[in-house]
This record gives C-alpha cells, structure tokens and sequence, in this order.
C-alpha cells in the first residue's frame, strides 16, 4: 500500500512505516494516551463550556467523554509522528482498511517531508491556523486516498479523484463520517468533518491548476487561515487575517479572568451559524471574514463568551451578517421580536443572555454571564447587560 500511495501522492518514502494492528480498545487508548501529551484537558473542557454558552450542546453533556465517544465510534486508524508508526483497527473490513491505509500513510509521507509532529502541535491562540493546518493535511491525504482507491476499481482508466464532482464528493464523505450515535451534536459532526471536506475541495482545486506540485507548494508555504482553504485565491494572494484585540470584560464587574482565547476563523464561523440558519445561508453571513477574538471567562461558578467578528472594508457585510444572524436567532429561539437597530437580545433561563451587535465592520456576541453549577445552569445576567457588555468592545479599539 505504501508503494501504491507514493506513486498516487508523486512522495517517495525517506524511510519505512512501520505498521501494528490493534483491537479497538487499544486503538483508543493508544489515541488518547497521544492526545493527553498534545492537547491540555482544559482546552478541551474551555471548548465544550463555550459551546454550552453558544446553546450547541446540551449543558449536561460531559464534553469530553462526548468527545472521545464519538472518536471511538469513527476511527479507523491512524498515523503517530512520535513514533513514525501506522496505527490500524483490527475490526474492518477489506475495503475500509485498504482506504484507511491509505489516508494514514499520506500522513507518514507528510511527516517525512513537512515534519508533522511539529506543524500539528496544540499552540494556544492559533486555533484557526491549526485548522487550517489540519485542513491541508486531511484533504491532501483524502484525495490522494481517493486515486488509490479509484485506481483499484477502475485500474488503468487514469481516473483520479478530480473525476468525482464536489457536491458528490461531499455528500460520500458526509455519508462516510455518519455518526452512529446518534446523540452526538450536530456541532461536533460539523466540526469533525469539515477538515476532510474543505481541506480536500482546496486539495482538488490546487490539483487542477497545478497537479501535485501545486500541493506540495501550499506545504512549503502553508495556509495561514481558514478562510485561505474555503477561498483558494486568498490562500494564492496570502490575504491574512486581520488581528483583532479580545473584546473586553470589565462589563461584567471585578474578579473575572480569562479562561481561554482564540481565533474562530470563518470556518469555524460557518460552522457555528450553520447551528443557526441552512449551509448556504451560513456560507453567505461568514464570506467576508477578515479577523476575530473570542474570549471565555469565569468567576466563582459563573462563566461568559464574548466574541469580536470582523469583516473586509466596508459595511455592507457586517450589516447583512448581523442581520442573518438576528434573524435567524429570533426564529431559532422563537422570541418574535424582531431586532432593534443594531442590537438583538434574548435572555434565556439556564445560559444566560445570548446577544449580538453591529458596529462599523464588526459584528459582536456576549453570551451569558451563567452559573454552571453542579446542580445545574441558571441565568447570572439580562440583556440589559449585555447591552452594556457589546458597548463596551464596541467601543474599545
């Protein structure tokens, strides 16, 4: 297999990979055990709780258990850079193994080249970089796979996954990543998914203009957003993002401190208004992304998420996100009010106010302040202070 995805990937190996089948419950614990050294439990938990104040998931849910359920549920195998090893499930079946082999060791001839390891380490504050990091590789991993596996039903007809239409492409892996749990939220199947979706439909159009070559310059010279994966002429004119400062807190009163914070990038906008509003709709509010901060906050029990959206010059985009957004909070929450000038709001008894803001180029949301007790979640604010909360970053440069 490794033979046949050199030849796909246009790569020589520079060294073997080795390879170990193991059963499931290794194969996890294996993974977890990798994850426990790259990725701080905290991050993990800082993302589930702003998620619970976004309403995405449940607040009883354990977030992190969810997250290694539905790991378990989905992996096949996988590549370790630590040790240069393929790592593979015992349980599958010809074809899947076959199509997992060969996504997995696209990764080990990236590893040899590109270093890996290094690019794919947890770097607090970059999470829309490593997005788009983790974009480029599974997307360049997923369509080399798809030559492999084409060339083996179709040998020598020189098709190559460039034949497969993106929609259909799309749809085959949104159908390949199902979730057999059901109670897995919509959210985290979004966000599972979307590397291997975007990075690929970047992989293909880079193929077209330039065949593997053009791959492998995006490696030497890697996209830096999301917004270069979703946009590839952004990524060939290395627009970058905006920086743009975390909003303020001092709304909120003395003794909060920062949690966590990053960078959503407009993928990571795009997934979380597709929560909101149809694909294309959410497509259309986040194009236009220039920058943006989000900052997770806690006191004593209590917790809250403000995030700064910037767009490109001009206001008409922020203008129509902010209305999209508004829109579609109102019909997802079912408030019927409409919203009043550049400011909706709608207080809600477990998480708190949930409110977003215009203002200039930026659209703004403050969620909560929350308690998030274990007795369970209770409202700590209104939407009168998130009115003064989004004034605040408003007019805070």
């Amino acid at each position: 297999m490794l033979t046949r995805v050199e030849a796909a990937r246009g790569l020589k190996a520079t060294r073997p990979v080795p390879g170990e089948v193991l059963g499931r419950p290794a194969l996890i614990a294996r993974v977890k055990e990798h994850l426990s050294r790259e990725l701080p439990r905290e991050a993990i938990r800082n993302e589930g709780l702003a998620l619970q104040l976004f309403g995405f998931v449940p607040v009883q849910l354990d977030y992190e258990a969810a997250e290694y359920g539905l790991l378990q549920a989905q992996l096949a195998g996988y590549y370790e850079p630590d040790d240069g090893t393929m790592y593979l499930a015992s349980d599958l079946a010809a074809e899947d193994a076959e199509a997992t082999l060969a996504h997995e060791l696209v990764h080990a001839l990236q590893d040899q080249r590109w270093s890996l390891e290094d690019r794919s380490k947890y770097r607090p504050g970059q999470g829309d970089r490593s997005e788009a990091i983790s974009a480029l590789a599974e997307g360049d991993a997923t369509s080399a796979m798809f030559d492999v596996m084409i060339g083996r039903v179709a040998p020598g007809r020189g098709k190559t996954a460039l034949d497969v239409p993106d929609d259909v492409f799309v749809a085959q892996i949104t159908q390949g990543m199902g979730s057999p749990d059901a109670r897995a939220p919509h959210v985290m199947m979004s966000s599972l998914a979307a590397p291997y979706i975007y990075g690929t439909l970047f992989v293909n159009a880079l193929r077209r203009r330039g065949g593997w070559d053009a791959v492998d310059g995006a490696w030497d010279d890697a996209p830096t957003t999301s917004e270069q994966i979703l946009h590839v002429d952004k990524w060939l004119a290395r627009e970058p993002a905006e920086a743009v400062a975390p909003p303020p807190f001092s709304a909120l009163g003395q003794g909060w401190a920062v949690l966590d914070e990053d960078s959503e990038g407009e993928l990571g906008t795009r997934i979380a208004f597709e929560e909101w509003m149809d694909p294309r709709s959410a497509a259309e509010a986040s194009a236009g992304w220039g920058g943006d901060r989000g900052v997770l906050v806690a006191k004593g029990g209590r917790a809250a998420f403000a995030w700064r959206l910037r767009y490109d010059p001009g206001v008409e985009r922020s203008s129509r996100a902010f209305a999209a957004v508004a829109g579609a909070l109102d019909r997802a929450l079912g408030s019927g009010h409409a919203p009043r000038g550049d400011f909706y709001c709608q207080e809600r008894v477990d998480r708190g106010p949930i409110a977003v803001a215009r203002a200039g180029t930026d659209v703004i949301f403050v969620l909560g302040p929350a308690s998030t007790g274990t007795a369970g979640w209770a409202s700590a604010g209104d939407c009168a202070l998130a009115r003064k909360w989004t004034r605040e970053i408003a007019t805070t440069p």
